[in-house]
């Protein structure tokens, strides 16, 4: 397949309706031989590794700008000023090649991702501009159109609006697949190219468990009101149910391998580099496991909030010293010495959780700890869990979590025995338009429309802005003036890529939707997707609307 039938098809997808994208993808996918079907898969979402790979292209903004400065009598700069958008400021550089471009061989698909992914590989000296030249090479013989979405998927991401959910629609249309399957294989091995090749040769079940490879967390809701009493049960035995602390901090997942200890986010994105310290020490450990737990950060032996965590995972120089201490809260284990333990009782899994890491630590502790637990009183009560939220808060708890002994843990599903009782709701949205501030006056972008997901459709639920830290605004600005869409006199429409985690006092109703009540933001996921912001149901149960 030529390289220019994937840029015009991500052109067309940038456009479509949401409902709409996975059809054309499943045209694209069923028509490609079995070799170059993970190439595609991978291209169409601008994603030429799986995300807990850890390998980045090393090359941003300035590095594509010096690629074109060497083949384009254009002014990089004064494109940049113009488009700000790197895909639109290629375009428009190779505009001026014109018949030049006519002698050259079209670009093949697996060229192009084989040369992209040896840019990714290129380490050491001379590495810039070894880089350099690879890139240079792909724009010179690449179309405008084409110069696009090179410079889109470099930078990580080809603004299309496909997510993998979108590509796992897109793999049942074009394999005849049972989502089911699907969504089971790719919870267990979340990358879409592998999935791909799994779904058209018929092998989704052969989809297992590896240590080094996350997958997708099972996920615990929140009780519809935190006032609720034993009725929240829903006819469980409180004998039957263990109570945990749950508090401000990073999910993640700790993978011991014979090969060294990864680190991932709730996303699967590798992030054992920010770690390394606490990696190493995890390391020393004989035992093979995958743990479900939080990242949490200790300072004068208080717990931080989860916007520190954050920054620390994010911050750009690691050898920086920070005050911050990391550790690991332990809650589940999935996966020990060789055998998938996930289809084992929860109380089964405590048991060896405990046995591989030994009893819960008092606060502050080092490295890792399981968390504690307590039994649920026969006779539970609003004022039980109450008390117990209030003693939680003394030392920075959000909420209890209510496991049933007998509960499974089901990868990439939302628990359906289990619960979270939260003094502080929660959720993650995505933002679809930002808007400059009538009472500014330096074109900046400070409010952000945000939205919830209702099937293929986004939501808007109201503005965020003036509870952001200076920080976390300016970043926003910087982020958003690069996935513009459309700009008018007050600000733009964008892609729908920036995820912000909110604390929220709830929600109303009103004519135009509805209107968060005092949200906070928590956390910014800069490189997201739509797919990954909540549903507008969890909104609508937290708040009993």
């Amino acid at each position: 397949m030529l390289y220019r039938q994937i840029a015009s098809a991500l052109e067309e997808l940038s456009s479509l309706p949401r409902s709409q994208k996975a059809a054309l993808c499943s045209r694209l996918i069923a028509e490609i031989e079995a070799p170059l079907l993970c190439p595609l898969v991978r291209l169409l979402l601008g994603q030429l590794w799986p995300p807990w790979e850890a390998r980045e292209m090393g090359v941003g903004p300035e590095g594509i700008s010096a690629a074109l400065a060497e083949i384009s009598e254009e002014d990089i700069t004064a494109l940049r000023g113009r488009f700000g958008e790197m895909g639109q400021v290629a375009e428009a550089a190779l505009e001026e090649k014109g018949q030049n471009s006519l002698t050259i061989e079209p670009l093949q698909d697996l060229s192009v991702y084989e040369q992209l992914r040896r840019i990714s590989q290129i380490r050491g000296k001379d590495s810039e501009q070894r880089k350099n030249a690879l890139l240079r090479g792909l724009f010179q013989e690449a179309s405008p159109l084409e110069g696009r979405y090179i410079a889109r998927t470099v930078l990580g991401n080809n603004l299309t609006g496909i997510g993998h959910k979108t590509m796992l629609s897109a793999f049942a249309l074009a394999f005849g697949c049972e989502r089911s399957q699907l969504h089971r294989a790719y919870s267990l091995q979340p990358d879409p190219g592998m999935i791909a090749v799994m779904a058209a040769g018929g092998k989704l079940e052969e989809a297992r468990i590896q240590p080094g490879i996350p997958i997708k967390p099972m996920v615990i809701c929140p009780l519809k009101a935190e006032e609720r009493g034993a009725e929240d049960i829903k006819g469980r035995e409180p004998a039957r149910m263990r109570v945990l602390p749950q508090y401000h901090a990073l999910k993640v997942q700790v993978h011991n391998t014979a090969g060294g200890t990864y680190i991932f986010s709730s996303r699967q994105k590798n992030i054992t580099s920010s770690l390394n310290g606490l990696a190493q020490r995890l390391s020393r450990m004989d035992e093979e496991f995958i743990i479900d737990a939080d990242l949490i950060g200790f300072r004068d032996g208080r717990i931080c909030p989860l916007s520190e965590i954050i920054r620390f995972i994010n911050r750009r120089r690691l050898s920086r010293r920070s005050s911050l201490s990391p550790a690991l809260l332990a809650y589940d284990l999935l996966y020990h010495s060789g055998e998938d333990i996930t289809t084992k009782p929860f109380l089964e899994r405590r048991r060896r959780l405990l046995e591989a890491l030994g009893e819960p630590k008092p606060m502050p502790f080092s490295v890792i700890s399981v968390a504690r637990d307590w039994d649920l009183p026969e006779n539970y009560t609003n004022k039980y869990m109450k008390d117990r939220l209030g003693q939680l808060a003394e030392e920075g708890g959000e909420g209890l979590m209510l496991r049933s002994l007998q509960g499974l843990y089901r990868p990439g599903e939302c628990s359906k025995a289990d619960f979270i009782v939260a003094r502080e709701a929660r959720i993650s949205a995505v933002i679809v338009r930002a808007e400059c501030s009538p009472k500014r006056k330096d074109n900046t972008l400070s409010r952000f429309q945000v939205a919830l997901r209702e099937g293929d459709e986004l939501i808007s639920v109201g503005w965020i802005g003036g509870q952001l830290s200076r920080k976390d605004a300016l970043e926003l600005d910087r982020l958003l003036k690069g996935l513009a869409r459309e700009w008018d006199d007050n600000g733009a429409t964008v892609i729908p890529q920036v995820i912000v985690n909110l604390r929220i006092g709830g929600a109303r109703r009103i004519e135009q939707g509805y209107l968060l009540l005092r949200p906070v933001v928590v956390g910014i996921d800069p490189q997201s997707s739509w797919e990954e912001a909540d549903e507008l149901e969890r909104l609508i149960q937290i708040s009993g609307l």
